[in-house]
């Protein structure tokens, strides 16, 4: 039996030149898009992870408040309230001891137990205390936790340097992006992370 060979059949099959460019096209575009969408997700990521470092700050004094934590290992003083200070034109919050107990953050006079530096290009965007009614947009906003009482406790400021009083307290945090978190205190001892 012999077997014939048909010009057909030894053709190589393979991709030609614009299947080829066609395809690195594709791939290029489909990489571009995916790189364009990185920088956005990534700057949402970190105003997610800013959100809630702002919000177990205020935990944490609230803790420390209600567990009586010392400030000061040498002189056992356990009656500090503790809290967390924000300003609108800075880019730190302040976990401090009242050690004066005078509800307001008072450098060098209270303890500072850390400072948290806003890094990245997250900033925070509005303070504001709130009533049922409304919420005043503040400069300078002090939640205070005393023993043994677990509500917070809020002193704040205006621009004018007027003392602003409500139930609860907005904390806007914005990214580059025009993304934002609020954290939101309640006079409760409730801490909330919103969209």
């Amino acid at each position: 039996m012999k077997l014939k060979f048909n010009k057909q059949n030894n053709i190589t099959k393979g991709f030609t030149l614009i299947e080829l460019i066609v395809s690195i096209a594709i791939f290029a575009i489909m990489t571009s898009l995916l790189l364009s969408k990185y920088g956005n997700f990534n700057q949402g990521i970190l105003l997610t992870n800013l959100a809630y470092d702002v919000a177990l700050t205020i935990r944490n004094a609230q803790s420390y408040g209600l567990n009586v934590k010392s400030s000061d290992r040498a002189s056992n003083l356990f009656d500090y309230p503790y809290g967390v200070h924000f300003d609108a034109n800075n880019e730190v919050f302040t976990f401090f001891a009242d050690v004066n107990s005078n509800g307001d953050y008072n450098n060098p006079g209270d303890t500072i137990v850390s400072d948290t530096r806003i890094k990245r290009g997250s900033q925070i965007g509005n303070l504001c205390l709130g009533t049922s009614v409304n919420c005043t947009p503040v400069s300078k906003l002090n939640i205070i936790f005393k023993r043994p009482d677990p509500n917070a406790l809020f002193n704040a400021k205006t621009a004018a340097n007027a003392d602003v009083t409500g139930n609860y307290a907005e904390i806007t945090l914005k990214a580059n992006d025009g993304s934002i978190k609020v954290v939101v205190v309640r006079s409760t001892g409730q801490i909330a992370v919103n969209n």
